[in-house]
C-alpha cells in the first residue's frame, strides 16, 4: 500500500506539472527505486500526453518525443538519473531559440537598441 501511495504521488506530480515544463526524473521513476524501466517511461509519457490532450493543449512535436532507447545510453534496460539529466540537457540545448525563449523575449533590457524588435 505504501508503494502504491508513493507511486500515485509521483505520477500525480507528473500530470500536474506546470505547462511547458520538462518532466523530472522522479516523474518517471514511479516506484522510487532510482531507475526508470521501459514500462514506467511509457506509462508516464502516455499519461502526460493524455493530460495535455484533456486540457486542450496542442500536441506539437508528439512524434518527436524521445524513445526509451534514446535515453538509456548504456543499454542496460533502465534509465538512471544521470542518463535522464544528460538527455534533458541535450534537448534543452537543441531547442530553437533556447529554453523557453519566444520571439518576444529576445528584445528588452537594451538588447535590441532601445527596445526595437529585430528585423524578421
Amino acid at each position: 500500500m505504501k508503494r502504491f501511495s508513493i507511486a500515485a504521488l509521483l505520477l500525480g506530480s507528473a500530470l500536474f506539472a506546470a505547462p511547458g515544463m520538462m518532466p523530472s526524473f522522479n516523474d518517471f521513476d514511479t516506484d522510487g527505486n532510482g531507475k526508470v524501466t521501459q514500462t514506467e517511461f511509457e506509462n508516464t509519457q502516455q499519461a502526460n500526453m493524455a493530460k495535455q490532450a484533456e486540457s486542450g493543449r496542442m500536441m506539437r512535436n508528439a512524434g518527436n518525443a524521445p524513445a526509451f532507447g534514446d535515453i538509456d545510453t548504456n543499454k542496460d534496460g533502465v534509465i538512471n538519473a544521470t542518463e535522464f539529466q544528460k538527455h534533458q540537457q541535450m534537448r534543452m540545448k537543441n531547442r530553437p531559440g533556447g529554453m523557453g525563449q519566444g520571439p518576444g523575449m529576445k528584445c528588452g533590457a537594451g538588447k535590441c537598441g532601445g527596445g526595437t524588435p529585430p528585423n524578421r
